[in-house]
């Protein structure tokens, strides 16, 4: 038989399985506080386990230049350990752009770990969350400086291999 935690990773036990399982191991809760806790687990076995689509799908556009890129990590949660970064926009000044792999095109993200887009005035894609702006995308305003910024790329490329 498999446990718990088999069949979470196996994804034998669906989402709407999970309470009535732990009420077969657990019991039912008697008082608030085994209530809050059973509500907490679930959260939290309902976060790691079962992935939903992000509910926020409105996409919003700023024109600027990337003064500053940071490099971070995740503390804690399903993505603890990875690397994401936060861009520092000269202008509009204060704005701040969270980009993690996960939701960056391979070149881009790649063009973030190279620092290649400081100082470059690009238009960036973002989608608002309560705490953050979250990055999607980013180029230049037109055909001319797509071009260009290619070339740019380029050029800092060879400069690291060569």
């Amino acid at each position: 038989m498999d446990t718990f935690w088999n069949q979470l990773e196996t994804k034998t036990l669906a989402k709407d399985q999970v309470e009535a399982f732990l009420f077969s191991k657990l019991g039912q809760p008697s008082n608030p506080t085994q209530q809050n806790l059973l509500t907490e687990i679930l959260k939290k076995v309902n976060a790691y386990y079962f992935i939903t689509e992000p509910t926020n799908t409105a996409v919003y556009s700023l024109f600027g230049y990337c003064q500053e890129i940071q490099a971070k990590q995740y503390k804690e949660g399903k993505k603890r350990g990875q690397t994401y970064y936060l861009l520092n926009l000269a202008e509009p000044k204060g704005e701040k752009l969270k980009a993690s792999k996960a939701d960056l095109p391979t070149e881009k993200w790649t063009q973030l770990e190279k620092l290649a887009i400081l100082g470059q005035k690009l238009v960036f894609t973002y989608r608002k969350w309560i705490t953050n702006k979250e990055l999607l995308d980013f180029y230049p305003q037109n055909k001319k400086d797509k071009l260009l910024a290619k070339a740019e790329i380029k050029r800092s490329d060879k400069a690291e291999t060569g």
